[in-house]
């Protein structure tokens, strides 16, 4: 989940270590001797060389030919390492949008793009998200946010140290999952997570807006406080992203237990949850996970649409038409039951937030993308019968 101390956890397939009981790829303890299967030592280097020496004879006279290879083939992606997967899913990932910027007179504004038609060469670019920046004033009301939570930092200490790196242990506590029965499940939040990070450091750094630390010095942040911008916020971007993601795969595995919303609900609750933190510990507004929140579930959207082809969601946040004197409440920006967001976000009448859908979808497909997605579908189908 969000890495905003430095997002180190973007270490590859580097064994998961956010479960500290897996070793990851580790598992090959009968190659442990040649550092690596693959001989990526000087002593197997040598060992494999001399070997050779003994068991080649002469030259073959004739040899068989393999087949040729599948040109752009996603077959082949079952036989690439984790590393170079990885690579694909962002090579398909990161050209889908554009991040710009812009001043008006409410205030800075960033735009993410959908880029649509890639595939055929006609490409053009439509809003998919667009953020306004609050105020300073809005920011110094939410501030007696930040001072109230800060009287529950001792409950919330283990939680909130937790989620700095990597936060799938606490996904996975509602759905069962781990790197030897979800590899593909875990492979696209990693994906998805290494891509929302461009996304949300450009939107950051584009509207510039303060943490709360430089309000005052009796906000005393519990951790250190991350240099990039406040909003939106990153870890509640990537929360909600992350736990849409989780519910649509669910959903898609047709498992009977999967299809009541109240598996929905607690990923949603989750997403709150390390949101919320991040205010408790000092170094975001309430504000900054409204915003993270919208972005985070468009971006799901976004990612699935590359999958399918399908719909995909255009949304908005005005930050100073939102009121100041509101916490965060996911409850009015997404519906569980229905998988969408609210047209229209508010607060006793006036609009911060829309989200519009566009039901027809585009056709475009990712073969590569479509290919991780369904391998991450079947590891939630369940099995088994009456017995």
């Amino acid at each position: 989940m969000p890495r905003e101390s430095g997002y180190s956890g973007y270490s590859g397939y580097s064994g998961y270590s956010g479960y500290s009981g897996y070793s990851g790829y580790s598992g090959y303890s009968g190659y442990s001797a040649f550092g690596g299967f693959g001989g990526e030592s000087p002593d197997a280097a040598l060992a494999l060389t001399t070997n050779r020496d003994g068991i080649v004879s002469s030259k073959l006279d004739k040899i068989t030919f393999p087949a040729p290879g599948g040109w752009d083939d996603p077959e082949t992606i079952k036989r690439l390492s984790p590393e170079v997967r990885a690579a694909l899913y962002q090579s398909e990932l990161a050209p889908s949008v554009e991040v710009t910027a812009s001043l008006s007179e409410a205030g800075p504004t960033t735009t993410v793009w959908r880029r649509m038609g890639r595939k055929q060469g006609g490409e053009r670019e439509v809003k998919m998200v667009e953020m306004t920046a609050p105020d300073i004033t809005q920011l110094a009301t939410q501030l007696d946010y930040v001072m109230g939570y800060a009287q529950i930092r001792t409950d919330r200490l283990a939680e909130v140290t937790a989620q700095i790196g990597l936060s799938e242990p606490f996904y996975a506590t509602i759905g069962y999952m781990g790197p030897d029965r979800t590899p593909y499940t875990l492979a696209l939040l990693d994906a998805a997570a290494a891509f929302s990070f461009t996304v949300i450091q450009r939107t950051k750094f584009s509207l510039g807006v303060k943490r709360p630390i430089e309000f005052s010095p009796q906000v005393q942040p519990m951790i250190p406080t991350p240099t990039h911008a406040t909003l939106p916020s990153g870890h509640a971007t990537e929360a909600f992203m992350i736990a849409r993601l989780l519910w649509k795969l669910l959903l898609a595995s047709k498992a009977p237990q999967y299809q009541e919303s109240y598996w929905g609900e607690m990923l949603m609750r989750q997403a709150s949850r390390i949101a919320i933190n991040r205010t408790v510990a000092g170094v975001h507004f309430p504000v900054d996970s409204v915003a993270g929140a919208i972005l985070g579930l468009t971006l799901a959207q976004h990612i699935e649409a590359e999958v399918k082809g399908t719909q995909w969601t255009s949304s908005s946040f005005d930050g100073p038409a939102f009121s100041a004197k509101e916490d965060f409440n996911w409850t009015q920006i997404y519906d569980v039951s229905d998988d969408m967001m609210f047209p229209r976000m508010e607060h006793d009448g006036c609009v911060w937030g829309t989200s519009v859908a566009d039901r027809k979808g585009t056709g475009q497909v990712s073969p590569i993308l479509s290919w991780l997605w369904d391998k991450a579908v079947s590891e939630w189908a369940d099995i088994g019968g009456a017995g």
